[in-house]
């Protein structure tokens, strides 16, 4: 399913909130894929979440096993309440700072966890007609909120419309 937006802009700076300017069928997408993001960041055993887990230390593995294990639960509690958010927010008509950056983090986790399973490289092409296309498409649009959410926070005079 592709959704067909009719507002050009999701996110929109007004003084220091940003609006949610997002249908109620979007918003019911979001809580719904902000569920699934958690179960699989709870989980923590999907090998899609390897992109959410970069390797810090690539020509040492010791000291990356190390650095992940300083790092790996406090990112997985980040997550975790970064979905909450979603969840708890998604019908808001507008989200302070700290919401979106959790809205954003959802969304950047859940184009690299999607973006990892469809196995997306830089050269791929967009095919209607390819058995995966609603999930690139579901991908496309994840990245289409990811960017107006980044525009918006980078708007603290609220000037972006």
């Amino acid at each position: 399913m592709i959704l067909r937006r009719q507002r050009p802009v999701a996110f929109q700076r007004v003084g220091d909130r940003t609006l949610i300017r997002l249908e109620e069928e979007e918003r019911l997408m979001l809580v719904d894929l902000a569920g699934q993001f958690r179960s699989v960041v709870a989980d923590d055993h999907d090998p899609g979440l390897r992109r959410l887990y970069p390797t810090a230390y690539p020509n040492n593995p010791e000291w990356d096993a190390d650095y992940a294990s300083l790092v790996h639960d406090d990112l997985v509690r980040l997550r975790l309440e970064a979905a909450d958010t979603v969840e708890a927010t998604a019908g808001s008509p507008s989200l302070a700072d700290d919401e979106l950056a959790d809205w954003m983090q959802v969304l950047n986790g859940l184009r690299l966890l999607l973006g990892t399973r469809l196995d997306i490289s830089e050269e791929d092409q967009f095919d209607p007609e390819a058995d995966d296309a609603p999930a690139r498409a579901l991908l496309a649009w994840l990245g289409f909120l990811l960017e107006e959410a980044v525009a918006a926070a980078g708007e603290p005079d609220g000037t972006n419309a």
